[in-house]
Parts: structure tokens; sequence; C-alpha cells
């Protein structure tokens, strides 16, 4: 009997805490979890390709939102105009400083899924030259939201190589 009942309770808080998190509109499975990693992987890499090869004017429709941010400063841009002018204008500066700049890399060290529809992807990128040397590197956190158009950059922080932003 008392095998009985301490099934029918565990039971019973199983049921109870299935209900609560399939109306917990922040709950991910974790099947869940490893396709949104997987799709924001995509975006991020995809950002990266575009910008090493000077075709800023996909971002607003394939990588960013719009508006986005760089958080910590106050630039805010509100259109695709905005966006593709501060794109083309950054990486005309990367290739002035620096002339053998060939593309740029990002090497994911965390993404922390927050929500089926907020992620950040914490890691940094590095500009290389096309001797395969290393221009530079910097630590990113990009803050990923999902549109009606799939996963997209909402806005990007600038953090130090060796700290890693996770859940």
């Amino acid at each position: 009997m008392k095998t009985l009942l301490s099934t029918m309770i565990a039971l019973c808080v199983m049921i109870t805490t299935a209900s609560a998190q399939e109306f917990n509109p922040n709950f991910v499975t974790p099947s869940q979890e490893i396709r949104i990693k997987e799709e924001v992987k995509l975006i991020v890499d995809r950002y990266y390709t575009y910008f090493s090869a000077n075709q800023m004017d996909k971002f607003p429709s394939e990588t960013h939102t719009i508006p986005w941010a760089v958080l910590g400063t106050d630039r805010i841009y509100m259109t695709a105009e905005e966006s593709n002018d501060f794109y083309y204008q950054s990486y005309a500066n990367i290739k002035k400083n620096n002339p053998e700049y060939d593309r740029s890399e990002f090497t994911i060290q965390k993404t922390c899924v927050l929500s089926p529809n907020t992620a950040f992807v914490s890691g940094y990128n590095t500009r290389r030259a096309a001797d395969d040397s290393i221009i530079s590197m910097n630590g990113t956190v990009y803050i990923m939201v999902r549109t009606e158009n799939g996963w997209r950059i909402n806005s990007f922080a600038g953090k130090p190589l060796d700290k890693v932003v996770s859940c």
C-alpha cells in the first residue's frame, strides 16, 4: 500500500511539473534548445560570411533586425540604409588600417537559450589576413531574437576575450 501511495504522489508531482512547464512561455525543451543553438549559429556564421565579402546590404533582410543597437554606446541603427552605411564604413576602415585584411571569423564560446524567442551568443571574432595570420581579436556577445523571418541579431556588445557570457 505504501508503494502504491508513493507511486501516486510521484505521478502527481510529475504531471504538475509538466503542466507548469507547458504553460510557461519561456520554457524550452532540450530538443528545442539544440535546434535553436544550431539556428542562431547559422545566422552568426552568415553575418561573418557577408561581412568578409563586403555584402552588408544583405544584413537588414538576412541577419539583423531593424532597428538594432551596439550596446554600451549611443549607436542605434533605425533603418536598413543606416545599418548598411555603418557596416560599409566599418569595412572600409578595417581595409584602410589593415590592407592585408581578408576575412573575419567568429568562435562561439557559449550559446545561452533564454526562451523560444531569445538567445545570447558569446564568443570572439578574429580578423585574419590572406596568409591566415591574425590581425586582431575582439570579444562579442550577440543578442538574438526570433522574428517572423527567423533568428536575427538584435544587438551586440563588446566584452573581454576571456569573459564568457553563460546562462
